[in-house]
């Protein structure tokens, strides 16, 4: 159980914190009541459900352990877009680090491989990019103490990127 003022990680949502533990008498369910980090949405999650959604926060340590092992990690994604946008959910909506991390360095290489075609990520691809960084950045920015820029310095010095944008 986790408590008021806890940073958890939502598999849709992202890094999330707990405002409330609050209990509905008409459903005799307790509810967290989160806000989500990077837009301030509100969202109220049953806390009998909440271990199929929501996870702690990593630690540094083990962020940069996961950063450290992301190095071993191909970068080869799926050409076909339609497979490739079931892979690329399956790694997004997984709650695990190294699957985010897995799916960024996919989608760092394909964005590099659009750039040398002259062309730019398609808008799923990109919602993708968005979300995937949104989630990273978000639990290594709070979990780490670090600006956004340094976050972002080092998760592209562990993937071996260049800014997609």
């Amino acid at each position: 159980m986790f408590n008021v003022g806890d940073f958890v990680v939502h598999n849709g949502h992202g890094l999330c914190s707990i405002l409330e533990i609050t209990h509905n008498d008409s459903l005799n369910t307790d509810f967290y009541k989160l806000q989500t980090n990077h837009n301030k949405m509100t969202i109220m999650m049953p806390v009998d459900k909440a271990p199929l959604f929501l996870r702690p926060m990593l630690t540094k340590k083990t962020i940069l352990d996961a950063l450290e092992i992301s190095v071993s990690y191909s970068d080869d994604y799926v050409k076909d877009n339609k497979e490739r946008k079931v892979v690329f959910h399956d790694l997004l909506t997984s709650n695990d680090i190294t699957d985010t991390i897995k799916l960024l360095k996919m989608l760092y290489h394909l964005s590099s491989d659009k750039k040398l075609e002259k062309k730019s990520l398609g808008s799923f691809d990109t919602q993708f990019l968005q979300q995937a960084e949104r989630k990273l950045f978000n639990e290594v920015e709070i979990s780490c103490g670090l600006s956004r820029t340094e976050v972002q310095s080092l998760i592209f010095s562990y993937l071996k990127s260049q800014y997609a944008f």
